[in-house]
Order: structure tokens, then C-alpha cells, then sequence
């Protein structure tokens, strides 16, 4: 008995061994965490990747936007840049460069052209660890009053803006529109 044992061990360690990996490939950092879905912006204080006062995440609310983290180093958010500088002629796009050299981000947006309206410096990468960020590129949207819609890990294009993320954007402008004349008709 023993030794039949012994020669299944092996085949049984191997098969477990295989079951822990096939269910660790199905935790796909590019899905979406559906936990974060829902949730406020994080209050957060940071420099301007140009200078002058910091920004406060509050200032970014009032209105639907979108939060685009990148790098200069990063090859997808070079990539994905012409998107997201047609899609700041329509929605409001801030940008967090993450765990980046200023030097170079700045350089690197005066080259390609800035989209940001503005550039939230997380050189520590403090900022995005409180955002539940996996790397660079991510894409958030934002409703009106800081909750998260919905995001994007990886390079984004114009199919996933249709099919993710434009359904929302639009969905929430009506709903705040909704919300703006209700309180309009209340004065």
C-alpha cells in the first residue's frame, strides 16, 4: 500500500500543483475589479506636474471626466496618446503620471502634445496604490460626483471607448443633466 503511495505523491502534487495554477491565470489583471466599481475617488492632494498649487481630487468633480495614469517610459500610453487627444475634445481628461521622472513626462507632453487639463505628479506611486492601480496604461471614468464607472488596464482603444466606457459617459451625462434641472426647479 505504502508504495503505491509513494508513486501516486508525485502525480497527485503535479495535479494539484496544476489545478492552484490554472485558477490563479483566471485572476486577469486587465478584467476589471469589480470591488473598486462604485467606489469614491480617493482624497488625494498633489503636485501639478507643471508647477503651481497642487491639485485636490475634489477640484476634478462637478462633471463626468476621465482619468487617464501613464508614463513617459510607458510604450502603450504613447500608443494610445492620439485617442486619448480626440477624446479631451469631448470629455474632460486629467492625467495621474505615475512613478515617472518630471523631466521627462513634461518633456515627453510638449513633444506629443498635452490633452490633460491637468497633471496630477505621483512619483512615488502613492497616489495610484490608493486607486487600485495594476500599471500603466489604466483609463478610469468618473460620474459627476467622484464614483468610479468604470476602467481600463492596458492600452485603450477606440473599440473598448465604445464598447466600455462611451455607453457610461453618456448614461451619466443624462443622468446629471436630470439631476441639474431637479435642483434648478427646487430654486
Amino acid at each position: 500500500m505504502r508504495a503505491r503511495l509513494r508513486l501516486f505523491m508525485p502525480l497527485l502534487l503535479t495535479l494539484c500543483l496544476g489545478v492552484l495554477l490554472w485558477l490563479g491565470l483566471g485572476n486577469n489583471p486587465y478584467s476589471q475589479d469589480e470591488a473598486t466599481l462604485g467606489r469614491s475617488l480617493p482624497a488625494w492632494q498633489s503636485e501639478s506636474l507643471f508647477g503651481g498649487d497642487p491639485i485636490h481630487t475634489e477640484a476634478l468633480k462637478g462633471e463626468p471626466f476621465v482619468l487617464n495614469v501613464w508614463a513617459s517610459w510607458c510604450p502603450n500610453c504613447r500608443a494610445e496618446h492620439p485617442l486619448l487627444a480626440e477624446l479631451a475634445k469631448t470629455v474632460p481628461l486629467y492625467g495621474l503620471n505615475y512613478r515617472d521622472k518630471g523631466d521627462a513626462a513634461r518633456a515627453w507632453l510638449e513633444e506629443a502634445s498635452n490633452p490633460y487639463r491637468a497633471v496630477l505628479a505621483d512619483l512615488d506611486g502613492k497616489l495610484a496604490l490608493e486607486l487600485g492601480v495594476y500599471g500603466t496604461p489604466e483609463t478610469y471614468l468618473f460620474a459627476a460626483d467622484g464614483t468610479l464607472l468604470t476602467r481600463h488596464t492596458g492600452l485603450l482603444s477606440t473599440d473598448i471607448w465604445q464598447r466600455q466606457f462611451a455607453p457610461l459617459l453618456a448614461e451619466t451625462r443624462i443622468s446629471t443633466a436630470g439631476q441639474a434641472q431637479v435642483q434648478e426647479g427646487k430654486q
